[in-house]
């Protein structure tokens, strides 16, 4: 087993842990208010983290800064662009435009390094890209401001990966990690001061959803992700990211919701985009 297949497999690990967040926070938002969750969430991950890796810190220096908070950024960004999205659209047209970042990471690769993805990735994306428009796609496909919103979370959430890519092949994991998220949660807290106010019901669940959020949806997922992507390609991370939905969907059953056809058959698209991304042609062996 390759290292890059090893890495990609690590990622479809990260993807059924955040589609099983879906559920879960679906719940928890009846308690806890989008943005004060992110905050919470990302500020207690990276605090955990911190702590954990507190002798990763004694070299600490200005310059370790950049990279974590660049990728925090882009990634508060990401979450509160789509947040903010989810106002003004629908739960399905918003997961088929975030999933467009599948299509964005190649395009902004392309752009700046001047590097074409292979036919086999291209013939991945097309596949996946089907599948989560069959999955998505329904009913009134005008274009309107919370569509738009969606469509740069897609792009900063596209940034992220490439940026991932970018930094985390030279800078300590941990560090980085922890920047990162400290960054998303004060980023959020803006919005969740403003907008929200901080106003919540801590019940059991609420605070379990919190914890289990922190510690596997941020801190293992992202943290896998960043290494991950040392051995991967950043078009092979955004097609396999858009098995998040596909987990999301399976992991949705046990809040009552109802897998169509038009699921499953997505569902399969999705992973016949990943499958065939992976594929390794044969070399052709010399011949007497």
């Amino acid at each position: 087993m390759t290292k890059q297949l090893k890495a990609d497999l690590s990622l479809i690990a990260v993807t059924i842990v955040w589609g099983a967040s879906f559920p879960i926070m679906s719940v928890a938002f009846k308690s806890i208010p989008p943005y004060s969750f992110i905050a919470i969430r990302y500020i207690l991950a990276g605090l955990i983290l911190g702590i954990f890796f507190i002798k990763k810190f004694r070299n600490f220096n200005s310059e370790m800064l950049k990279p974590g908070i660049l990728i925090g950024l882009s990634l508060g960004l990401g979450c509160i662009l789509q947040a903010v999205g989810l106002l003004y659209t629908t739960p399905s047209k918003s997961g088929f435009i975030t999933g467009l970042n599948v299509v964005l990471v190649p395009i902004f690769i392309a752009i700046l390094y001047k590097k074409i993805p292979d036919f086999k990735t291209n013939l991945g994306v097309v596949f996946s890209l089907g599948g989560l428009a069959l999955m998505s796609i329904s009913g009134n496909m005008g274009i309107n401001k919370g569509d738009f919103l969606t469509l740069l979370s897609a792009v900063a959430f596209a940034v992220q990966i490439i940026l991932v890519d970018k930094y985390s092949k030279n800078s300590d994991i941990a560090v980085l990690t922890c920047i990162e998220f400290i960054t998303v949660g004060l980023l959020s807290a803006v919005p969740a001061g403003i907008i929200e106010g901080f106003k919540m019901n801590l019940n059991i669940f609420s605070v379990g959803a919190v914890l289990f959020t922190a510690l596997f949806c941020t801190i293992f997922a992202y943290g896998l992700q960043n290494v991950a992507q040392v051995y991967t390609t950043p078009t092979h991370t955004a097609v396999i990211f858009l098995a998040e939905p596909v987990f999301s969907a399976l992991f949705s059953v046990f809040i009552g919701d109802k897998l169509s056809g038009r699921t499953f058959w997505g569902c399969l698209l999705i992973l016949i985009g990943m499958i065939v991304i992976n594929i390794k042609p044969k070399r052709r062996e010399e011949t007497a």
